[in-house]
């Protein structure tokens, strides 16, 4: 029999038991075995590539466009001023005020008219106030001093890493946030948009609008990654409750096969039976280390065991008739002339199994071969 071709062993295992059987009319052996159908598992599409970079992907607008979203009276360059003018006023002002009703108050004592307790703290109330002023005005130049070093970065971009504008200002990226998000609020910026995790500034609305349809796309693409590891995972469970489910029948035959054989020690078919479970095993032994190795042992496992396992139970039944008539020995010989038949398939099968293995030693001893042939190590080299 040809080592690879296991499709006539059936067929000869079952010709061979039904002219043993003909002598003992053993219905039982002559009933059809059917195959189990073996399932495939569809390959999935691969995992969808994620982003080289998060939110890069914005699309950069026209240099003549970046300017329209950029205020050209910045809030506060007027008010600013206005406050510091009018602040400075006051100070002066009620500065004086207050300085010359302490020094009448402290000249006179108690002769002091009561009015001017008044208005002294009148005066302490709008030096206050003045002084306030004065530093909203300075504030506010500042903020506008700032929103031109902001666009001076921004140049013609449409939007930036609000880190790279705080290395930029030299300022700290969570004051620089709230410092965007308080010129957008005012309109110094007209569409600026900050996103949710505090990382990029844009400056238009169609510029946002991009970035959220990505983001959008980012999240169904990432729940589909998700669903699809889902997936991939559920269907590597399955295959590998496949395996073990398929290596515990098998086992369970093997114990069948060895208990038979404890019956029949006496014979002569127990040496040929312990070969059969050694070889057995060591298939389901490689199967075990090589789950993909699976479907080419489905048929010995579900097939050709179940018939083996009628045969030797055959052989059992026929041994133990009180009576070894001619047809019984007949039989009985016909069947260890299958277990040989069978034990010579599965040294095959159990071959076949290692293909893989020799050809990977074969690829191992090539590339060492021609390692150490460029660096003069083999004796052809040596000699000369």
């Amino acid at each position: 029999m040809d080592k690879k071709d296991f499709s006539n062993l059936e067929d000869q295992i079952m010709s061979t038991v039904n002219n043993a059987l003909k002598a003992v009319d053993f219905a039982n052996l002559k009933k059809d075995i059917n195959d189990k159908t073996e399932g495939t598992i569809n390959q999935f599409k691969t995992k969808l590539n994620g982003y080289t970079s998060k939110y890069m992907n914005l699309n950069k607008k026209n240099k003549n466009d970046v300017s329209n979203y950029i205020s050209k009276k910045p809030a506060g360059s007027k008010s600013g001023v206005v406050y510091i003018v009018f602040g400075s006023i006051g100070i002066c002002f009620f500065g004086s005020s207050a300085l010359g009703f302490l020094i009448f108050k402290l000249l006179l004592g108690s002769i002091a008219v009561v009015g001017s307790n008044v208005l002294f703290g009148t005066s302490l109330l709008f030096l206050a106030a003045s002084v306030g002023l004065l530093v909203r005005g300075i504030s506010l130049l500042k903020r506008v001093k700032r929103f031109k070093t902001y666009v001076r970065f921004i140049n013609d971009n449409s939007y930036f890493l609000i880190q790279d504008l705080a290395n930029f200002a030299r300022q700290r990226k969570r004051f620089v946030v709230k410092d965007l998000s308080k010129m957008i609020e005012v309109g110094m910026f007209l569409e600026g948009h900050i996103d949710e995790e505090k990382t990029y500034f844009m400056l238009s609305d169609e510029v946002y609008n991009d970035y959220l349809n990505l983001k959008k796309q980012q999240i169904i693409e990432v729940v589909e990654e998700i669903d699809d590891e889902k997936l991939e995972e559920e269907i590597y469970n399955s295959e590998i409750e496949e395996v073990e489910g398929t290596i515990k029948i098998g086992r369970n035959y093997i114990e069948q096969i060895k208990n038979i054989r404890n019956e029949l020690y006496k014979e002569e078919i127990a040496v040929k039976l312990d070969k059969l479970g050694d070889i057995s095993n060591q298939i389901l032994s490689q199967v075990e280390k090589n789950p993909n190795k699976i479907q080419e042992v489905n048929k010995f496992i579900n097939h050709y065991l179940p018939i083996t396992i009628k045969l030797i139970n055959s052989y059992k039944d026929l041994n133990n008739q009180s009576v070894q008539g001619e047809n019984i020995e007949n039989a009985k010989i016909e069947i260890e002339k299958s277990i040989d038949l069978i034990n010579n398939a599965f040294e095959n099968l159990l071959d076949d199994l290692f293909e893989d293995v020799v050809l990977d030693v074969s690829t191992d001893i090539s590339v060492l071969k021609t390692l150490f042939k460029q660096e003069g190590l083999v004796e052809d080299d040596f000699k000369k």
